[in-house]
C-alpha cells in the first residue's frame, strides 16, 4: 500500500497556510507594482486598442492590462500577440458602496469572486491607483481603500479590476464629488 507523503493532519495545516498566503497576496495586489518591459507586450498593439479611440490604460503589466473608456472598463489579456478584451464574466467584481454623491475622500471598495483562486486585484479612481487593503479566501475577497489626497468636487471614475492565472475582470463607475 502506498503512504501518503504527508500525514493527514500536516497536509490540512499546510492547506491552510496556502489558502493564508493567498489572502495576503490578494489583499496586497496592486497595478502599480508592474511595468510592462516585455517585449513581447511591446511587439502588440496597445492594450487601448480593445476599447477603441478615446481609451485610456489605467495599468498594464506583461499580460494583462486594464483598459478605461469613460465609464466603460475591461481587462485585456496579451493572447499570442495580440491584447484581447476578457468578457467572460469568470471573475466577478462588485463596486460597493454608496451610488450616490460622494464627500472630497470617499472610501470605495469592491467583492471579487472566482471559482479559482484569484491573483490579482486593485482600484483606482481617475486612473490613480488606490492603496488598497483586503482580506477574505483566495476565491472570495474584497478590497477597499480611500484617496490619498481629496478629491475635487466634480465628475471621477472609480476602476475595480481582479484576475486569476487565466480570466479576469475590471469594472467602472462614475461619481459625483461634493464640497464638504
Amino acid at each position: 500500500m502506498r503512504r501518503p507523503l504527508l500525514p493527514i493532519a500536516a497536509a490540512a495545516v499546510l492547506a491552510a497556510a496556502l489558502a493564508a498566503v493567498l489572502v495576503v497576496l490578494l489583499a496586497g495586489c496592486g497595478g502599480s507594482k508592474h511595468t510592462s518591459t516585455a517585449s513581447a507586450t511591446a511587439a502588440a498593439k496597445s492594450p487601448a486598442s480593445v476599447l477603441g479611440a478615446g481609451a485610456t490604460i489605467v495599468y498594464q503589466g506583461t499580460s494583462w492590462a486594464v483598459v478605461v473608456k469613460g465609464a466603460d472598463a475591461v481587462a485585456a489579456h496579451l493572447v499570442r500577440g495580440t491584447w484581447r478584451a476578457d468578457r467572460s464574466g469568470r471573475v466577478k467584481v462588485e463596486l460597493l458602496g454608496s451610488t450616490g454623491d460622494q464627500p472630497p475622500t470617499p472610501q470605495v471598495a469592491a467583492q471579487l469572486t472566482s471559482k479559482t483562486p484569484l491573483v490579482e486585484s486593485a482600484l483606482w479612481i481617475d486612473g490613480v491607483e488606490v492603496q488598497e487593503k483586503g482580506g477574505g479566501t483566495p476565491t472570495r475577497g474584497t478590497i477597499y481603500g480611500s484617496p490619498a489626497a481629496p478629491l475635487l468636487p466634480g465628475r471621477h471614475t472609480l476602476v475595480a479590476y481582479g484576475r486569476t492565472a487565466t480570466t479576469g475582470t475590471a469594472v467602472a463607475r462614475s461619481f459625483r464629488v461634493v464640497s464638504s
